[in-house]
Protein backbone atom coordinates (compact mmCIF):
# COMPACT_ATOMS: atom_id res chain seq x y z
CA UNK A 1 0.00 0.00 0.00
CA UNK A 2 1.36 3.37 -1.34
CA UNK A 3 1.80 6.55 1.13
CA UNK A 4 -0.56 9.26 1.36
CA UNK A 5 -0.22 12.09 -0.48
CA UNK A 6 -0.33 15.52 0.74
CA UNK A 7 -3.88 16.79 0.86
CA UNK A 8 -5.60 13.68 1.85
CA UNK A 9 -7.40 11.56 -0.58
CA UNK A 10 -5.92 8.85 -2.90
CA UNK A 11 -5.61 9.46 -7.20
CA UNK A 12 -7.46 7.04 -8.64
CA UNK A 13 -4.93 3.51 -8.49
CA UNK A 14 -3.71 4.80 -5.70
CA UNK A 15 -4.01 2.14 -2.48
CA UNK A 16 -4.76 3.88 0.20
CA UNK A 17 -7.22 1.89 1.67
CA UNK A 18 -10.56 3.48 2.11
CA UNK A 19 -9.56 6.52 0.42
CA UNK A 20 -9.17 5.65 -3.44
CA UNK A 21 -12.50 6.93 -5.28
CA UNK A 22 -10.58 4.24 -7.88
CA UNK A 23 -11.08 0.79 -5.64
CA UNK A 24 -15.16 2.87 -5.07
CA UNK A 25 -15.31 3.16 -8.84
CA UNK A 26 -14.14 -1.06 -9.40
CA UNK A 27 -16.33 -1.85 -6.64
CA UNK A 28 -19.68 -0.12 -7.97
CA UNK A 29 -18.99 -1.45 -11.31
CA UNK A 30 -18.37 -4.69 -10.21
CA UNK A 31 -21.46 -4.86 -8.11
CA UNK A 32 -23.77 -3.45 -11.16
CA UNK A 33 -22.14 -6.27 -13.36
CA UNK A 34 -23.06 -8.74 -10.40
CA UNK A 35 -27.22 -7.82 -10.06
CA UNK A 36 -27.17 -6.88 -13.82
CA UNK A 37 -27.06 -3.62 -14.07
CA UNK A 38 -25.33 -0.91 -16.43
CA UNK A 39 -23.03 1.33 -14.64
CA UNK A 40 -23.92 4.71 -14.67
CA UNK A 41 -21.48 7.54 -16.31
CA UNK A 42 -22.23 9.93 -13.73
CA UNK A 43 -21.00 7.90 -11.15
CA UNK A 44 -17.65 7.36 -12.91
CA UNK A 45 -17.08 11.12 -14.02
CA UNK A 46 -17.76 12.06 -10.40
CA UNK A 47 -14.89 9.25 -9.29
CA UNK A 48 -12.73 10.61 -11.71
CA UNK A 49 -12.21 14.16 -11.91
CA UNK A 50 -8.84 15.10 -10.64
CA UNK A 51 -9.78 19.08 -10.36
CA UNK A 52 -11.57 17.25 -7.58
CA UNK A 53 -9.21 15.46 -5.44
CA UNK A 54 -9.59 14.67 -2.65
CA UNK A 55 -13.29 13.50 -3.51
CA UNK A 56 -15.50 13.85 -0.38
CA UNK A 57 -18.90 14.82 -2.51
CA UNK A 58 -20.97 12.61 -5.05
CA UNK A 59 -23.56 14.08 -6.99
CA UNK A 60 -26.04 11.99 -9.15
CA UNK A 61 -28.79 13.98 -11.79
CA UNK A 62 -30.49 12.24 -14.51
CA UNK A 63 -28.04 13.55 -17.07
CA UNK A 64 -27.06 10.18 -17.73
CA UNK A 65 -30.35 8.67 -17.23
CA UNK A 66 -31.92 7.83 -13.77
CA UNK A 67 -29.45 5.85 -11.29
CA UNK A 68 -32.90 4.13 -9.97
CA UNK A 69 -33.21 1.82 -7.07
CA UNK A 70 -30.64 -0.77 -7.74
CA UNK A 71 -28.05 1.37 -9.36
CA UNK A 72 -28.45 3.23 -6.14
CA UNK A 73 -27.83 0.07 -3.66
CA UNK A 74 -24.79 -0.81 -5.98
CA UNK A 75 -23.50 2.75 -5.08
CA UNK A 76 -24.11 2.08 -1.78
CA UNK A 77 -22.73 -1.28 -1.63
CA UNK A 78 -19.63 -0.51 -3.16
CA UNK A 79 -19.27 2.71 -0.77
CA UNK A 80 -19.63 0.45 2.30
CA UNK A 81 -17.31 -2.15 0.54
CA UNK A 82 -19.18 -4.93 1.73
CA UNK A 83 -19.89 -6.89 -1.51
CA UNK A 84 -18.66 -9.93 -3.06
CA UNK A 85 -15.36 -9.98 -4.05
CA UNK A 86 -14.83 -6.15 -2.98
CA UNK A 87 -11.85 -4.51 -1.90
CA UNK A 88 -10.61 -1.63 0.18
CA UNK A 89 -13.78 -1.46 3.06
CA UNK A 90 -15.97 1.52 3.58
CA UNK A 91 -15.39 4.73 1.65
CA UNK A 92 -14.08 7.45 4.03
CA UNK A 93 -13.77 10.41 2.94
CA UNK A 94 -17.40 10.82 1.64
CA UNK A 95 -19.12 13.82 3.49
CA UNK A 96 -21.69 14.78 0.83
CA UNK A 97 -23.92 12.37 -1.23
CA UNK A 98 -26.66 14.48 -3.73
CA UNK A 99 -28.71 12.53 -5.90
CA UNK A 100 -30.68 14.43 -7.99
CA UNK A 101 -34.09 13.03 -9.83
CA UNK A 102 -32.51 9.54 -10.41
CA UNK A 103 -35.73 7.42 -9.04
CA UNK A 104 -33.81 6.32 -6.19
CA UNK A 105 -37.00 5.08 -4.75
CA UNK A 106 -38.27 4.16 -1.28
CA UNK A 107 -35.64 0.80 -2.00
CA UNK A 108 -32.45 3.13 -2.92
CA UNK A 109 -33.43 5.38 -0.03
CA UNK A 110 -33.31 2.12 1.97
CA UNK A 111 -29.69 1.36 1.14
CA UNK A 112 -29.00 5.12 1.93
CA UNK A 113 -30.40 4.40 5.02
CA UNK A 114 -28.27 1.33 5.94
CA UNK A 115 -25.22 3.46 5.58
CA UNK A 116 -25.90 5.86 7.87
CA UNK A 117 -26.66 3.24 9.93
CA UNK A 118 -23.99 1.05 9.98
CA UNK A 119 -20.99 2.88 8.06
CA UNK A 120 -21.58 6.22 10.15
CA UNK A 121 -18.21 5.39 11.95
CA UNK A 122 -16.27 5.35 9.07
CA UNK A 123 -18.29 6.85 6.24
CA UNK A 124 -19.24 10.22 7.83
CA UNK A 125 -21.75 11.70 5.50
CA UNK A 126 -22.93 14.84 7.26
CA UNK A 127 -25.08 16.11 3.99
CA UNK A 128 -27.72 14.38 2.05
CA UNK A 129 -29.55 15.76 -0.63
CA UNK A 130 -32.12 13.23 -2.42
CA UNK A 131 -33.90 15.83 -4.37
CA UNK A 132 -37.57 14.64 -7.04
CA UNK A 133 -36.29 10.72 -6.09
CA UNK A 134 -39.52 9.17 -5.69
CA UNK A 135 -39.69 8.81 -1.89
CA UNK A 136 -42.43 8.07 0.11
CA UNK A 137 -43.23 6.70 3.54
CA UNK A 138 -41.33 3.55 3.13
CA UNK A 139 -38.05 5.35 2.27
CA UNK A 140 -38.37 7.71 5.21
CA UNK A 141 -39.31 4.81 7.57
CA UNK A 142 -35.84 3.94 7.14
CA UNK A 143 -34.25 7.20 7.26
CA UNK A 144 -35.83 7.04 10.56
CA UNK A 145 -34.93 4.30 11.98
CA UNK A 146 -31.28 5.48 10.84
CA UNK A 147 -31.11 8.71 12.54
CA UNK A 148 -32.98 7.51 15.61
CA UNK A 149 -30.60 8.38 19.19
CA UNK A 150 -27.61 5.55 19.27
CA UNK A 151 -27.54 5.34 15.16
CA UNK A 152 -26.06 7.87 12.91
CA UNK A 153 -24.52 11.06 14.50
CA UNK A 154 -22.68 12.49 11.25
CA UNK A 155 -25.47 13.46 9.19
CA UNK A 156 -26.12 17.72 9.63
CA UNK A 157 -28.02 18.61 6.61
CA UNK A 158 -30.85 16.73 5.14
CA UNK A 159 -32.75 17.88 2.06
CA UNK A 160 -35.82 15.85 0.87
CA UNK A 161 -37.37 18.59 -1.38
CA UNK A 162 -39.71 17.96 -4.41
CA UNK A 163 -40.77 14.21 -3.41
CA UNK A 164 -44.26 15.17 -3.16
CA UNK A 165 -44.98 10.88 -1.96
CA UNK A 166 -43.48 11.72 1.26
CA UNK A 167 -46.60 12.97 2.81
CA UNK A 168 -47.81 13.20 6.56
CA UNK A 169 -47.28 9.53 6.95
CA UNK A 170 -43.68 10.02 5.53
CA UNK A 171 -42.66 12.76 8.31
CA UNK A 172 -43.93 10.68 10.88
CA UNK A 173 -42.33 7.84 9.83
CA UNK A 174 -39.11 10.29 9.75
CA UNK A 175 -40.48 11.60 13.23
CA UNK A 176 -39.71 7.81 15.10
CA UNK A 177 -35.61 8.57 14.60
CA UNK A 178 -35.52 12.44 14.26
CA UNK A 179 -37.83 13.16 17.94
CA UNK A 180 -34.76 11.43 19.57
CA UNK A 181 -32.01 12.53 17.28
CA UNK A 182 -29.22 15.05 18.67
CA UNK A 183 -26.98 16.00 15.95
CA UNK A 184 -28.91 17.01 13.02
CA UNK A 185 -29.16 20.83 11.96
CA UNK A 186 -30.84 21.28 8.97
CA UNK A 187 -34.53 19.56 7.71
CA UNK A 188 -35.47 20.58 4.50
CA UNK A 189 -39.01 19.39 3.06
CA UNK A 190 -40.47 21.31 0.79
CA UNK A 191 -42.69 19.92 -1.79
CA UNK A 192 -43.16 17.07 -0.22
CA UNK A 193 -47.47 16.86 -0.06
CA UNK A 194 -47.10 17.20 3.66
CA UNK A 195 -50.73 17.99 5.10
CA UNK A 196 -52.07 19.29 8.44
CA UNK A 197 -52.24 16.06 10.14
CA UNK A 198 -48.16 16.19 10.01
CA UNK A 199 -47.64 19.33 12.59
CA UNK A 200 -48.31 16.64 15.67
CA UNK A 201 -45.57 15.06 14.35
CA UNK A 202 -43.11 18.38 13.15
CA UNK A 203 -44.22 19.13 16.79
CA UNK A 204 -42.54 15.98 18.52
CA UNK A 205 -38.91 16.78 16.68
CA UNK A 206 -38.65 20.14 17.87
CA UNK A 207 -39.90 19.16 21.22
CA UNK A 208 -36.78 17.11 21.66
CA UNK A 209 -35.38 18.62 24.23
CA UNK A 210 -31.75 17.85 23.09
CA UNK A 211 -32.85 18.44 19.64
CA UNK A 212 -29.58 20.69 17.75
CA UNK A 213 -32.06 21.25 14.77
CA UNK A 214 -31.62 25.21 13.93
CA UNK A 215 -33.36 25.41 10.27
CA UNK A 216 -36.66 23.99 9.64
CA UNK A 217 -37.90 24.80 5.52
CA UNK A 218 -41.43 23.30 5.15
CA UNK A 219 -42.33 25.85 2.58
CA UNK A 220 -44.45 24.36 -0.56
CA UNK A 221 -46.86 22.05 1.36
CA UNK A 222 -50.46 21.84 2.90
CA UNK A 223 -50.20 22.56 6.47
CA UNK A 224 -52.31 25.41 6.93
CA UNK A 225 -53.32 26.76 10.24
CA UNK A 226 -54.29 23.48 12.14
CA UNK A 227 -50.58 22.44 11.26
CA UNK A 228 -48.95 25.77 12.17
CA UNK A 229 -51.00 25.59 15.33
CA UNK A 230 -49.78 22.05 16.11
CA UNK A 231 -46.22 22.41 15.24
CA UNK A 232 -46.15 25.85 17.82
CA UNK A 233 -46.77 23.57 20.52
CA UNK A 234 -42.68 22.34 19.68
CA UNK A 235 -41.61 25.62 19.19
CA UNK A 236 -42.95 26.94 22.54
CA UNK A 237 -40.42 24.94 24.11
CA UNK A 238 -37.89 24.68 21.14
CA UNK A 239 -34.62 26.21 21.94
CA UNK A 240 -32.36 25.56 19.27
CA UNK A 241 -34.17 26.71 15.87
CA UNK A 242 -33.02 29.97 14.12
CA UNK A 243 -34.42 29.49 10.90
CA UNK A 244 -38.88 28.90 10.30
CA UNK A 245 -39.63 28.49 6.83
CA UNK A 246 -43.78 27.79 6.02
CA UNK A 247 -44.39 30.14 3.19
CA UNK A 248 -46.73 28.85 0.41
CA UNK A 249 -48.68 26.93 3.28
CA UNK A 250 -52.24 27.42 2.62
CA UNK A 251 -52.39 29.82 5.60
CA UNK A 252 -55.23 32.27 4.94
CA UNK A 253 -57.70 33.77 6.99
CA UNK A 254 -59.92 31.50 8.62
CA UNK A 255 -60.31 31.32 12.48
CA UNK A 256 -57.77 28.23 12.52
CA UNK A 257 -55.15 29.98 10.72
CA UNK A 258 -55.80 33.41 12.66
CA UNK A 259 -55.45 31.19 15.86
CA UNK A 260 -52.34 30.01 14.42
CA UNK A 261 -50.87 33.04 13.74
CA UNK A 262 -51.64 34.39 17.56
CA UNK A 263 -49.77 31.20 18.50
CA UNK A 264 -47.11 31.46 16.35
CA UNK A 265 -47.09 35.53 17.53
CA UNK A 266 -46.58 34.97 21.10
CA UNK A 267 -43.78 32.39 20.88
CA UNK A 268 -41.92 35.28 19.04
CA UNK A 269 -42.38 37.56 21.81
CA UNK A 270 -41.90 34.83 24.83
CA UNK A 271 -38.29 35.75 25.34
CA UNK A 272 -36.77 32.47 25.17
CA UNK A 273 -36.86 31.72 21.36
CA UNK A 274 -34.06 31.77 18.96
CA UNK A 275 -35.63 32.22 15.46
CA UNK A 276 -33.71 34.61 13.60
CA UNK A 277 -35.85 33.78 10.38
CA UNK A 278 -39.37 33.43 9.37
CA UNK A 279 -40.50 32.56 5.32
CA UNK A 280 -44.48 33.54 5.63
CA UNK A 281 -44.58 34.31 1.50
CA UNK A 282 -47.50 32.72 -0.88
CA UNK A 283 -49.42 32.86 2.54
CA UNK A 284 -52.72 35.09 2.17
CA UNK A 285 -52.68 36.02 5.71
CA UNK A 286 -54.35 39.40 4.51
CA UNK A 287 -54.94 42.65 7.01
CA UNK A 288 -55.92 40.94 10.35
CA UNK A 289 -53.24 38.07 10.09
CA UNK A 290 -50.37 40.75 9.55
CA UNK A 291 -51.59 42.78 12.31
CA UNK A 292 -51.65 39.87 14.37
CA UNK A 293 -47.85 39.01 13.87
CA UNK A 294 -46.95 42.94 13.54
CA UNK A 295 -45.87 43.35 16.94
CA UNK A 296 -43.41 40.67 17.08
CA UNK A 297 -41.42 42.68 14.42
CA UNK A 298 -42.32 46.20 14.69
CA UNK A 299 -43.51 47.05 18.12
CA UNK A 300 -42.50 47.92 21.75
CA UNK A 301 -41.64 44.51 23.07
CA UNK A 302 -40.55 43.25 19.14
CA UNK A 303 -38.30 40.45 19.06
CA UNK A 304 -34.95 41.65 18.62
CA UNK A 305 -33.56 38.17 17.40
CA UNK A 306 -35.24 38.23 14.05
CA UNK A 307 -33.51 39.61 10.89
CA UNK A 308 -35.22 37.88 8.65
CA UNK A 309 -39.09 38.13 8.28
CA UNK A 310 -41.10 37.43 4.69
CA UNK A 311 -44.77 37.85 4.03
CA UNK A 312 -46.47 38.21 1.15
CA UNK A 313 -46.47 41.36 -0.94
CA UNK A 314 -50.95 40.61 -0.89
CA UNK A 315 -50.41 42.83 1.98
CA UNK A 316 -51.65 46.29 2.46
CA UNK A 317 -48.84 48.23 1.42
CA UNK A 318 -48.36 50.45 4.67
CA UNK A 319 -48.60 47.18 6.62
CA UNK A 320 -46.23 45.20 4.22
CA UNK A 321 -43.55 47.82 4.59
CA UNK A 322 -43.60 47.36 8.59
CA UNK A 323 -43.94 43.93 8.51
CA UNK A 324 -41.66 42.35 5.71
CA UNK A 325 -37.93 42.64 6.63
CA UNK A 326 -35.81 40.83 3.95
CA UNK A 327 -32.25 40.52 6.19
CA UNK A 328 -30.37 37.48 6.86
CA UNK A 329 -31.09 37.24 10.64
CA UNK A 330 -28.34 37.84 12.82
CA UNK A 331 -25.19 36.15 10.90
CA UNK A 332 -23.21 38.33 9.14
CA UNK A 333 -23.74 41.64 11.70
CA UNK A 334 -20.85 43.27 12.72
CA UNK A 335 -20.30 43.62 16.54
CA UNK A 336 -18.96 47.14 17.82
CA UNK A 337 -20.84 50.35 18.05
CA UNK A 338 -21.45 52.33 15.08
CA UNK A 339 -19.52 55.46 14.16
CA UNK A 340 -21.26 58.40 14.40
CA UNK A 341 -21.62 60.96 11.26
CA UNK A 342 -19.69 64.07 11.29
Amino acid sequence: MGPKKGGGGAKPGEEVEGEDPGVLLQNYQKFCKTIGLPANPCVAKNLTDEEKFPIKQIIIDDESGPLGPGGTRALMTAIMGGGPGMKGGPYKLLESLRIWRSNAGDDGVAAIAEVLRLGGAEVKISYLELLDNNIGPRGCLALGYALAKGSNVSLLNLNLDYNRDIGSLGVANLTRGLRTNISLRILSLQYCGIASDAGAHLCEILSNTKTGLEELILNGNKLGGVGLKAICEGLNVNKSLKKFSIGDNLIDQTDDDLDALTSFREILMNGTTQIESVDLLYNRIGKVGGEILLPAVDGDEKNKNIGEFLVDISLPMELFEKLHKAGGGKKGKKGGKKKKKK
